[in-house]
């Protein structure tokens, strides 16, 4: 099974056109007629906009999103003059979407602009602040839970110093404690650091050194090892001029300035932004989005390597998400994950995937590439392999592949008798043995 297993992958254009089977030296069976593909640099990309299945959320802005385990949790957001507090859960593999149910007596109240962030073990789901539909004035202020296990909430009861109620602020959770940053009452905006010990359940007004960011809101913060990185924000409207970044050392308590280099992009808030590590090491911030001083939506898209503080204005890409702000990004598997948002006239509840092509396809994935092509043309191994059940890896590189492509599809390579489908249990090693 290995052997057919290699051959194919030999076979496969894709394959045999790559610059890592040129270095590893595999020899192709038959060169391939066409030309090879252009390489790839590290500014490529591809827009997708996904045809999602399932409890589908109402179009929003304002709403929070956050990844765990492959699953996008999405809180809150605004429209139409109501905010909302539903909770809902996107398999960002099969691009299906639920809507989860309280299982408990406690519920949040409907908000925009919140805090959320999950927990370092990825077990629980923080909430804090946010605002209802009359800015400035339902502000709130109660640390609350969701417990993914039993998918209930609660109030967390908590001790010190805590944190006034606003909204706008950023929440990030470093170790076992939580990072809130930033924020405004409606009226006065502001640049303190509160720090939540998940242990002893206590707030602090964090004592830190160095120069901190000026007061803003809507910034975008993000985390890299132990240090935690402000992007952008302001007050309603961002500064004039090019963005800024801070970051913020969890183990010394010290803030720095991050003197950026290269094509800088513009000031703005309501933006989203996202860590990208590949293989190698290499650190990336992706920059989507916003609403710049001039009241202007953005779609621009822009990176930043964490290494060189460089950033570059990444190629305009036809397929992109329209100008937006208030919408929410998120990182999973080398792709970054694009939802809702508003363009100053409507709002939507699209997801739009940027797939980097500068992340080279694992063997797993080129495997895919081969055995689906094979499949597609030769009846013999259709046959062979009518019995087999397409092992979770293999589904799930495939969803990579071809971000419109269901689970059901996938399953249908394989198809299996009604009578048996139930009994059949995925063996995660099908193809390796």
């Amino acid at each position: 099974m290995l052997d057919d297993l290699l051959k194919l992958i030999k076979n496969s254009p894709r394959w045999a056109q790559s610059r890592l089977a040129r270095r590893l030296g595999f020899a192709v069976d038959e060169p391939a007629e066409e030309d090879p593909e252009p390489e790839t640099t590290d500014h490529e990309s591809l827009w997708t906009k996904l045809r999602v299945s399932g409890a589908q959320p109402p179009v929003r802005s304002g709403h929070a999103s956050v990844v765990v385990n492959g699953m996008m949790y999405v809180f809150g957001g605004y429209n139409d003059g109501n905010c909302h507090f539903d909770l809902y859960a996107f398999d960002l593999t099969h691009h299906h979407w639920t809507k989860l149910e309280n299982k408990g007596v406690v519920s949040p109240d409907g908000r925009a602009s919140h805090a959320w962030c999950a927990s370092a073990d990825e077990t629980k789901l923080y909430l804090f602040g946010g605002s209802g539909p009359h800015w400035g004035q339902t502000n709130m202020g109660k640390l609350l839970q969701f417990t993914l296990a039993t998918q209930k909430w609660s109030v967390v009861t908590t001790a010190g110093t805590h944190p006034p109620p606003g909204y706008g602020q950023s929440m990030v959770a470093i170790g076992s404690k939580l990072y809130l940053f930033g924020g405004t009452s409606g009226h006065v905006y502001v640049n303190d650091l509160f720090i939540f010990d998940q242990v002893t359940a206590t707030w602090s007004c964090a004592a830190a050194t160095g120069t901190k960011p000026s007061p803003r809101y809507k910034h975008q913060a993000v985390v890299s090892g132990n240090d935690m990185y402000i992007i952008g924000g302001g007050l309603y409207d961002p500064p004039k001029g090019p963005i800024d970044m801070y970051k913020f050392d969890a183990l010394s308590s010290h803030w720095t300035k991050v003197e950026c280099v290269g094509d800088l992009p513009r000031s703005r808030i309501a933006h989203s932004v996202v860590l990208h590590t590949t293989s190698s090491g290499k650190a990336t911030f992706l920059m989507f989005g916003g609403r710049d001083e001039t009241g202007t939506r953005l779609n621009e898209l822009s990176s930043l390597d964490l290494a060189t503080s460089t950033w570059v204005r990444l190629s305009e890409d036809a397929k992109a998400p329209d100008a937006r702000d208030f919408h929410t990004g998120v990182m999973w598997e080398s792709a970054m994950y694009v939802f809702g948002g508003s363009n100053g006239i409507e709002r939507n509840s699209d997801v739009h995937r940027l797939a980097l092509a500068f992340e080279p396809s694992t063997l797993l994935v080129l495997a895919v590439q081969a055995v689906q092509s094979q499949l597609r043309s030769n009846k013999a191994l259709q046959m062979q392999y009518r019995e087999s059940y397409l092992p979770l890896e293999l589904r799930t590189a495939v969803q990579s592949l071809n971000p419109d492509v269901t689970i059901a599809s996938n399953d249908q390579w394989f198809p299996l008798p009604d009578a048996n489908r139930a009994k059949q249990k995925v063996h995660p090693h099908a193809f390796c043995s």
